[in-house]
Formats: C-alpha cells, sequence, structure tokens
C-alpha cells in the first residue's frame, strides 16, 4: 500500500505536535496513488500555509473576514440555479515565456486571475497525464468555465462547486461519473495548482458525490455459455466484406483474453515483435511501447498451448513485426487521445453485443479478465502467480521482490483448461 510521507517544518512542529505527516494512501495502483499524493500534499501545503499566515485565528473569529457576496432574493446558496449567473470579469494577466503557469510570489491568490488553461498545461505535462485524460479532463474544465463564466480558478468557490455538482445529478448524470470525472478533474487540477503556489486553497477539497451501490443481478465474469458462443464465433467464418486486421481480431483477441485474462486493449496494440519463442515457450509481451498500459509497467505472458495448436504463432509470422490487428496506414480517425487500437477494442465489444451477449451485468471485453481469475482459481493456481499474469497491483511490499520466473508462469498457463468447443 501507497503512504505519504512528508516530514515537518521545525517552526510548525511545536504547533502541529508531531515531526512527520504520514497517512496511507489508501491503493496498490501508481497511477492512483499519484493521483492521492498530490490531493494530501496540497491538504498539507494549505494547512501549514494557514498556520504560517494566521488564518487558522482568522477560522476562529469568522467576523473578521469579509463575507462572500451571496445571491439576491429568497434563493438559498445550495439550490440556485446557473441560469442568468452573473459573469465575473478576469483580469488580464500575461503567460510567462517559458510556458509555465504563473506563479505567485508574496500576494495573495484571491486578488489575482489563475486561468485554468496554463495551469492544466502545467500540471498535466508534470503529472505525465494519458492522453485520453487530457481531453477528457479539458471537455470538463470547459464545461466549469460555461457554467462559472470565468476561466479564473480563484474566483471559484466551494459553493459554486457544490451547486454545479447539484445541476449535474439534476440533470440525470451518473453519480459516479460526476465524482471520478467531473469533480475529480476540478479537484485534482486545484490541488496541483495549491502545491506549486497558484492558489491559497483547493475550494473543491471538501465537495463529495455520494454514489450508492448498483444492485448486482450476476457476476462480473462470462458464463460458460456466453464463452463458449464468443469464442465459436471467433473461429469463423467471417463475413469477406471484413478487412484483413478486423477479421484477425475477431478471431484471435477472444482466444488470447480467454486464456491471458489480458485488459482488451493490450491485446488489440499487441505487435509481431512482442510476440517471440524463448527456450520452447511462446511469449507475449505486454509493453507501454505498444500502447496505454494500465500500470505503465511491461509483464511477459506464456501462451496457451492451445493457441499455439491453433496457428497463432504462424499468424504472427504472416503479419510481420507490426501491429497485429490494425493497419496504421489505413487507419482514418486515430488520435493520441483517442488511438486506433482502441477502436478495434470497442468494435470488438459491439460485435460481442451482436452474438447476443446483451446482459449489461457484464462487459462484451472485461468479461474475459473476471473469468479468467475463476478459471485459474478451479484449477487451483496460487492467486498471486494469477495477479502477474494479469498484471494486478502485489499485495505486500514483499511480493514486489523478486519476479515469478517465466517457467513458474507456464506451469501456470498449462493448468488452465483448454475450450472444448466440440
Amino acid at each position: 500500500m501507497y503512504w505519504f510521507r512528508r516530514r515537518v517544518p521545525k517552526e510548525l512542529r511545536l504547533l502541529l505536535g508531531r515531526n512527520e505527516e504520514r497517512k496511507t494512501l489508501g491503493t496498490k495502483e501508481p497511477a492512483l496513488a499519484r493521483m492521492r499524493y498530490l490531493e494530501k500534499a496540497a491538504e498539507v501545503e494549505a494547512r501549514w500555509f494557514r498556520l504560517r499566515s494566521g488564518e487558522a485565528a482568522l477560522d476562529a473569529n469568522p467576523e473578521a473576514v469579509p463575507p462572500e457576496p451571496r445571491p439576491t432574493g429568497a434563493e438559498a446558496p445550495g439550490a440556485r440555479s446557473f441560469v442568468g449567473w452573473p459573469g465575473r470579469p478576469v483580469p488580464f494577466r500575461s503567460r510567462p515565456a517559458d510556458g509555465t503557469a504563473p506563479v505567485l510570489e508574496g500576494a495573495d491568490p484571491r486578488h489575482l486571475a489563475v486561468p485554468w488553461r496554463p495551469v492544466f498545461e502545467a500540471y498535466a505535462a508534470e503529472a505525465d497525464l494519458a492522453p485520453s485524460t487530457i481531453k477528457r479532463w479539458t471537455g470538463v474544465l470547459v464545461a466549469l468555465e460555461g457554467v462559472m463564466e470565468t476561466d479564473d480558478l480563484a474566483k471559484i468557490t466551494r459553493r459554486d462547486l457544490i451547486a454545479w455538482k447539484s445541476a449535474l445529478l439534476a440533470s440525470g448524470r451518473d453519480p459516479r461519473t460526476v465524482r471520478d470525472a467531473y469533480i475529480a478533474a476540478v479537484k485534482a487540477l486545484m490541488n496541483w495548482a495549491v502545491a506549486n503556489g497558484h492558489l491559497n486553497a483547493n475550494p473543491a477539497g471538501g465537495v463529495v458525490v455520494l454514489v450508492p451501490d448498483k444492485p448486482r443481478t450476476r457476476d462480473r465474469e462470462f458464463t460458460d455459455a456466453e464463452a463458449e458462443t464468443i469464442l465459436r464465433a471467433a473461429l469463423g467464418p467471417h463475413g469477406s466484406r471484413l478487412s484483413r486486421e478486423k477479421a484477425a481480431a475477431r478471431r484471435w483477441i477472444p482466444w488470447l483474453c480467454a486464456y491471458g485474462g489480458a485488459r482488451v486493449n493490450e491485446m488489440t496494440q499487441l505487435r509481431g515483435q512482442d510476440v517471440r519463442l524463448e527456450k520452447g515457450i511462446w511469449i507475449i509481451r505486454v509493453t507501454p511501447d505498444a500502447g496505454r498500459v494500465k500500470t505503465g509497467r511491461w509483464r511477459d505472458v506464456p501462451l496457451h498451448l492451445h493457441l499455439v495448436a491453433q496457428g497463432f504463432p504462424e499468424f504472427v509470422r504472416s503479419r510481420g513485426s507490426g501491429p497485429l490487428f490494425y493497419d496504421p496506414e489505413r487507419g482514418l480517425g486515430g488520435s493520441d487521445a483517442h488511438p486506433i487500437y482502441k477502436k478495434v477494442g470497442e468494435r470488438l465489444a459491439s460485435w460481442v453485443r451482436s452474438l447476443g451477449i446483451d446482459d449489461p451485468g457484464v462487459d462484451p471485453n472485461h468479461g474475459w479478465r473476471h473469468r479468467f481469475k475463476t478459471v485459474g482459481r478451479r484449477a487451483g493456481i496460487d492467486s498471486p502467480i494469477l495477479d502477474a499474469i494479469q498484471g494486478h497491483a502485489t499485495r505486500t511490499e514483499g511480493e514486489r521482490y523478486g519476479r515469478f520466473p517465466m517457467e513458474c508462469l507456464f506451469d501456470a498457463i498449462r493448468r488452465m483448461p483448454a475450450y472444448d468447443l466440440g
């Protein structure tokens, strides 16, 4: 489990009564840990700033702080409408020549404009956000700017964000989307802005979206019948109007996911150079060099003998060293934010749904990942080995040491029963 640790400055130790700030980040996923670390760092920096500047004393005497402007009329702040929201002019401030967001020195950020675009640009570069995340969060921030009628982060209050959240939920947005896309984007950006001196405090820090648990009417894995339906259809025949790459994706990717439990886009981005024979074992390398990997780390996965018997290595040889399931020269509409291999996965999901696997309780691609765990447990394979094959995070610090030799992983894959379609 990742932890946040920060040594308390000497001048604040007496006030805080400790020498170190320490708190669990509650996750083993590196990407999520980085985001939570930034949030915690911003929270700590804001608290230390308040102690240094004497704002803690002002909090005890709210009458000393001029209140924020309140809406006119009988409308309550938490329920006010965004229709006719009064425009708030933003003072123009030129951007530094080096392209970074302006840093406030010796001034109260509440009196200076903090336009979100340069701040977000600097944050995305430092956090190395994925292009898809940049695209989605940009849309969220543009929507926020439209509602608030300002691009100035310093003018947005906690009350504004709570009203925005309420409006999104009232419009029918899924609570999980509001929490994990809208509020998360604003919260992460403002946390970074606080940690880097652009904002004095993060008004989104205390904004919470309650997400009720959805009723579960089935397991998230494919049933035996659903798995056999997909794998049988994958064997073909496939329509003559399909391109060679699309037909190959339908033919091989469901079988690869069934026998390796990989994320679908880890297979759609697979290249010929990522498949090799080593000491008699055919191996697939999942690597960020080919496309996005959720953990950001490579791993080697042995190929099931049934896939070898079906001729997957021969198919790889016929395709050369490049992408196996799409043609970069013929792919249209791909971008860093929405690459071609992701479109291949989306088309594959639509095809699976067309086979009658239309229960909303199971994902048409991710269902293989859940099923792989169940089949592996049934075969008596240890959970750490299943995690290593699928690229799941380790459970303990000790499990991060060393690695599972390929012979060990191959022995586990061989114990996975072959699908017999008669």
